[in-house]
């Protein structure tokens, strides 16, 4: 079979998102996630299907193939790689690299993906945390998310969920406000009235939505 097109990389992409957080995948959440009709998912799909890169259950959940998984994880690893590049060695602002990840990485072939994987010195993690698909490394097993941690505790921040990477509003917040990978914030207050938490650090004050926390990964110290 000939190397999959943009489209059916991006579609593998956002099944692999929408199935990492849990959900059983539908058309419906293609159709909303990739902005395209009902008819050009439906297209797309029996293609796929046709291919092997994806299977459907007996409730028309969508689900990988071994060969869909494969693709998969290396389209992951292509991303954070890229995102690695683009933050650390061209000064990308770390709430866009993202966005301009996702258009680079598909022009990748295996061989620069593995000198620039060389390049940057063989990392494990990409800038917001994630582990590399097919590495030896992980997550550390005591790590818990913001909405777990109680009053008074301190924690560094291990990872910051996928699914808002997308916000780049939010993720400047972060940035600016140190709430990235390895820096070290104590939860101050909860606050129910404003439905946020309130995080201290030697930077000042930071105010996180109940909504948010649970997608940010962290270790109590």
């Amino acid at each position: 079979m000939n190397q999959p097109t943009i489209v059916v990389e991006e579609y593998i992409q956002a099944i692999y998102a929408l199935a990492a957080h849990g959900k059983m995948v539908k058309a419906v959440h293609l159709s909303d996630k990739l902005g395209s009709s009902p008819s050009t998912v439906h297209s797309t799909l029996s293609r796929m299907q046709r291919d092997d890169l994806i299977l459907f259950d007996e409730k028309k959940n969508i689900l990988l193939s071994d060969k869909g998984s494969r693709l998969a994880n290396q389209l992951a690893r292509r991303h954070r790689l890229v995102e690695t590049f683009l933050c650390d060695h061209l000064g990308i602002p770390w709430q866009e690299v993202h966005q301009h990840a996702h258009i680079l990485e598909h022009g990748l072939t295996p061989l620069i993906e593995e000198k620039l994987y060389l390049f940057l010195g063989s990392p494990k993690f990409c800038p917001h945390g994630t582990p590399f698909p097919g590495e030896d490394s992980a997550l550390p097993e005591k790590m818990i998310t913001l909405d777990q941690v109680q009053a008074g505790q301190r924690f560094k921040v291990i990872l910051i969920d996928e699914s808002l990477e997308d916000n780049k509003e939010l993720m400047r917040y972060f940035w600016e406000h140190q709430i990235k990978p390895q820096a070290i914030h104590q939860l101050s207050n909860i606050n129910i009235i404003t439905q946020s938490l309130q995080l201290s650090s030697p930077e000042g004050e930071t105010h996180i939505p109940f909504e948010v926390a649970p997608k940010i990964g962290v270790l109590l110290l």
